[in-house]
């Protein structure tokens, strides 16, 4: 990284360079550990593997922050049914996960 980034970023400029990146939010995880009184068992059960996928991009400076894409199970998802504006791009994907078609979608716009 030390010899090779610099001859790299050399020919452009830090609001031309982007980084994305992705993260699964698990919202209907419950947690692992809680209050309990002294003496109480705290017994679990199942933990829920339901998710969404975020993906968060900006330029290297700051000063371009892309809208958050929001990638669900759900084409049209019911929640959504009286929404006219969303302040993230929403997409779908059987698990949730972003795809290479997703992507290049995604960077094509």
């Amino acid at each position: 990284m030390k010899n090779v980034w610099p001859g790299i970023i050399r020919n452009y400029d830090e609001k031309d360079i982007f980084n994305a990146d992705e993260t699964g939010l698990f919202h209907k995880l419950i947690p692992n550990q809680t209050f309990k009184f002294k003496g109480e068992k705290c017994v679990g059960g199942k933990l829920s593997k339901v998710r969404i996928t975020i993906l968060v991009c900006a330029n290297m400076n700051g000063s371009e922050k892309q809208k958050l894409t929001v990638i669900g199970k759900s084409q049209k998802p019911r929640c959504f049914k009286n929404v006219k504006k969303l302040p993230v791009d929403y997409r779908s994907s059987k698990k949730a996960w972003m795809t290479s078609d997703l992507f290049q979608k995604y960077l094509r716009q």
